[in-house]
C-alpha cells in the first residue's frame, strides 16, 4: 500500500534512529458527558524502543485523568491490508477499538465498533493533509487525518464505570516523525450545532534545512463540502491572538475565509515525543470552546457556529501574532 494516501499504515518498519509514531483514536458519547481518546504507539530512543497507550479520560463530572500505559516492544504489531494496529490485548483499527488494559491506574475493557469514517479529500499531489510535504523525507513531524468523524456503537468499562458510545461520534488522527513541534497550536472538533460539520487545525513552528517556518493546516467539512487551509495550497494565515488558554486564527484562500476562536477550559498534562523519547511533556483539553465562521470571498456567511467538546492543545507561545 502507498503509504503516503495510507497514512493509517506503520510508516516506520525498522527502528534504527530516533523515531515515534502513534494513532489518535477519540470517542464522544452521544449526550457529550464523556469523552475518551487512546492514543496508541511505539518509540524508539537511544535507551531502546517500547510501546505504549495513553489515554485522556474526560468524564460525566469534567474531571479530566490522563493515563500512561507502557508496554515492551515485543507487544507491537500492526497489518497494513486491513489496516490494524495491536498493543498487548488491545487492538485499534478502521471498523473498532477493541480495549483490554489492566494497569494499577487504568483499567479498561470493551469494544467501540466505528462506522462510516469520513476520511479526507486527496490526490497525487496531495495525498494527505500534509500536501507535497508528505513526501520529504526529513520533516520532523508529519501527521495524517484518517477520519474527520464517525459513528460509535458499543460501551467500554474505565476503572469501573460503564460507558456507553452508542449514537456518539469519533475521530481518528496520526503523527510519526523525530519530536513533535516545540511549538504549536492544534484544534479539532465534530460537535458543532450541525452534526456534519467537523474541524481539524494545526499551527506550528517547523524546521527546515537550516531556518524555521509556520506553517498550517486546516480542513473544515460542512453539510458534505471540504475547505481546506494550508502552507502548500497558498492560503494565508493571520495569528490574531495567543495566549495560554486563548488562540484566534485568520485563514484565507483564494475563495474563503474561516476565522477560528479557541478556548482551553481545563488542561491535562500528555507525554509526548523528542528525538524519539516520550519525555517532553504537553497540555491538551477535551472540554475546549471553539467558534468558528466562515465566509465567501465576498463576505457572504456559509457558517456560524460553536462547539463545546473541542480538543486543543496550546504548546508554548513563539507563534507570531
Amino acid at each position: 500500500m502507498n503509504k503516503h494516501k495510507h497514512p493509517e499504515i506503520f510508516q516506520k518498519k525498522s527502528y534504527n534512529k530516533a523515531y515515534f509514531e502513534g494513532w489518535y483514536y477519540k470517542q464522544v458519547t452521544a449526550d457529550g458527558k464523556n469523552t475518551v481518546s487512546f492514543i496508541p504507539g511505539v518509540n524508539f530512543d537511544k535507551s531502546g524502543a517500547k510501546s505504549f497507550i495513553q489515554c485522556l479520560h474526560l468524564n460525566q463530572n469534567n474531571g479530566l485523568n490522563a493515563y500512561m500505559v507502557n508496554y515492551p516492544i515485543e507487544a507491537f504489531s500492526t497489518n497494513d491490508n486491513p489496516f490494524s494496529v495491536s498493543i498487548n490485548n488491545s487492538e485499534f483499527s478502521m471498523d473498532c477499538i477493541k480495549l483490554d488494559i489492566d494497569s494499577e491506574k487504568l483499567k479498561v475493557n470493551g469494544n467501540v465498533k466505528l462506522m462510516n469514517l469520513t476520511p479526507i479529500q486527496t490526490s497525487a499531489f496531495n495525498p494527505n493533509i500534509m500536501g507535497f510535504f508528505s513526501y520529504i523525507p526529513f520533516m520532523e513531524c508529519k501527521h495524517g487525518l484518517i477520519s474527520m468523524s464517525h459513528g460509535l456503537t458499543g460501551s467500554l468499562n474505565i476503572n469501573g464505570e460503564e460507558i456507553d458510545f452508542t449514537g456518539g461520534k469519533g475521530y481518528i488522527e496520526k503523527d510519526w516523525g523525530r519530536s513533535f513541534p516545540n511549538s504549536y497550536v492544534w484544534i479539532q472538533s465534530n460537535h458543532f450545532e450541525d452534526r456534519t460539520t467537523g474541524l481539524f487545525c494545526s499551527v506550528a513552528k517547523i524546521p527546515f534545512l537550516s531556518f524555521s517556518f509556520t506553517g498550517f493546516i486546516c480542513n473544515l467539512i460542512h453539510q458534505g463540502k471540504e475547505y481546506r487551509f494550508a502552507t502548500y495550497n497558498g492560503s494565508k494565515l493571520i495569528v490574531k491572538e495567543r495566549t495560554d488558554t486563548n488562540v484566534h486564527l485568520e485563514l484565507r484562500n483564494n475563495r474563503y475565509c474561516l476565522e477560528i476562536k479557541g478556548e482551553v477550559v481545563l488542561f491535562k498534562k500528555l507525554l509526548a515525543p523528542k528525538m524519539g523519547a516520550m519525555d517532553k511533556t504537553i497540555k491538551e483539553g477535551l472540554s475546549g470552546k471553539v467558534e468558528i465562521l466562515l465566509k465567501d470571498k465576498k463576505g457572504h456567511t456559509i457558517l456560524e457556529s460553536k462547539s463545546y467538546q473541542c480538543g486543543m492543545e496550546l504548546v508554548n507561545k513563539l507563534l507570531p501574532k
